[in-house]
């Protein structure tokens, strides 16, 4: 059994991110799929994909109830609480696997839970929080 050199691994990694970003950016620009985008929609609205980004956003949740200790993440936990009702129908939109969602949406349900410059995090306002979530949710539903 041939075994590949790491680099190639790495290397293929790379590849691998970098047409993902690009791709990415691909759909957040158009409103329309794209035939040549089929394989980076697949991947986002893979069922397994799904139920990770909702777990995701229950587990935001979670963390910024105040009976619990805040962690070390820089979580804007007020914009949280006051936006919980919003990200917990999100999450269960995504869980719902029967209702269909865009690719774009759960795009920017990703870059809204990695972005630390976002709305989640810091010391932002809620509000900032809430017109975020509501683009979120016309792009998912759209």
């Amino acid at each position: 059994m041939l075994k590949r050199s790491p680099l190639k691994n790495v290397a293929a990694r790379r590849a691998l991110k970098a047409a993902r970003r690009s791709a990415d950016e691909q759909l957040l620009a158009s409103k329309l799929p794209s035939p040549r985008l089929a394989w980076r929609s697949a991947e986002l609205l893979a069922p397994e994909h799904r139920i990770e980004i909702g777990r995701s956003l229950t587990d935001t949740v979670h963390a910024a109830d105040e009976r619990l200790l805040p962690s070390a993440s820089p979580l804007d936990r007020a914009a949280v609480r006051e936006c919980r009702a919003q990200l917990l129908d999100l999450a269960a939109h995504l869980f719902d696997l029967d209702r269909s969602v865009t690719p774009r949406g759960v795009l920017l349900l990703e870059r809204l839970l990695s972005d630390s410059r976002g709305p989640l995090y810091g010391s932002g306002k809620a509000r900032r929080l809430r017109v975020e979530l509501h683009d979120v949710r016309e792009a998912l539903t759209t």
